[in-house]
């Protein structure tokens, strides 16, 4: 099997932005089994016809890592395969995945030395996308890039199958089912050692990945420890950014009110001035027209305005 990620010229380590899912399938079997369980059919295809063509410098956030890789049949590209590591739904999911099939031909055309300027209709991998949703919310078997933006209107579209069952046929059903037993044990265990030893003997009990997890349990556990970490330093961000943002809009909420009060504090005592001086020059101008003439010079209102304010309060004066 060709390994050939395409990423930015970086020493790769397992750190937060590698996780249990990457090592998983930069294994050999376990990428030919993955492809074996979306192609049943298919009985030919070995190692040596899946060429691995993650993106790793696009579409990777914190704790999720994305998988693309390629089938060939003989010299031919049969199918290009994406797949994305999911644990919290989102409403872009479509539009992420159009850029990163996108790329993945992009790059596949510098790799075959193709072009799409030229006249000759060039030879593309037929794509499949995927999302290996790991979250607890009921979420659809296939999700479409025109349904979700343009109501199934639009000239072009995406179609992206979800992956959501754990169990053990399958090993992204394991994979699944670890990340589940993971995501229960972190809410019952404060303290990581705990937690990890927790779900490595739990998902071993239950037949998730158990070869895995005993070939490489030091390296699972550093990710996971990792992960517990950067997770646990991300709630704390996230409560703190939620008191900070409450704290504000209560002081913007005293402050408004101060501001609101002065406000109406100026505008009564305005209201008295100009009562007090209607009813100074009501027995002398005696006119309601002409009180309102110089009530309107003298406090810089409308006509308009002034007529009523007079109006209001010829007869309480």
């Amino acid at each position: 099997m060709a390994d050939e990620e395409l990423h930015d010229n970086r020493t790769v380590k397992y750190n937060t932005k590698d996780s249990v899912f990457t090592k998983l399938f930069r294994i050999e079997v376990n990428l030919l089994r993955l492809y074996k369980e979306l192609h049943p059919e298919d009985m030919t295809t070995t190692l040596e016809d899946i060429q691995l063509k993650t993106l790793t410098s696009i579409l990777i956030n914190d704790i999720l890592n994305d998988l693309g890789f390629i089938v060939k049949c003989g010299d031919t590209a049969k199918y290009v395969i994406l797949l994305e590591a999911q644990s919290k739904w989102t409403e872009n999911l479509t539009l992420r995945i159009l850029f990163y099939i996108a790329e993945t031909y992009r790059r596949y055309l510098e790799d075959t030395k193709q072009s799409e300027h030229t006249y000759k209709r060039i030879a593309l991998p037929k794509p499949e996308l995927y999302i290996i949703y790991t979250g607890d919310k009921d979420v659809p078997d296939e999700i479409s890039f025109n349904e979700d933006y343009f109501d199934g209107e639009a000239p072009i579209d995406i179609k992206v199958k979800i992956l959501k069952q754990p169990g053990t046929d399958t090993i992204y059903g394991q994979y699944i089912g670890f990340c589940r037993v993971y995501d229960e044990q972190r809410k019952i265990h404060k303290n990581k050692v705990e937690c990890i030893k927790e779900t490595i003997q739990i998902c071993q009990d239950r037949g998730y990945l158990t070869n895995f997890l005993s070939q490489h349990k030091k390296e699972v556990y550093t990710m996971m420890s990792e992960l517990f970490d950067e997770e646990y330093q991300r709630s704390r961000y996230d409560i703190a950014v939620k008191r900070e943002s409450e704290e504000k809009g209560r002081a913007e909420g005293r402050a408004e009110g101060r501001a609101e009060g002065r406000a109406e504090g100026r505008a009564e005592e305005r209201n008295a001035n100009i009562k007090n001086s209607i009813a100074a020059l009501k027995p002398v101008l005696k006119s309601l027209e002409a009180v309102a003439n110089v009530i309107k010079n003298s406090f810089g209102l409308t006509e308009s305005e002034a007529t009523e304010k007079v109006t209001a309060y010829w007869n309480l004066v």
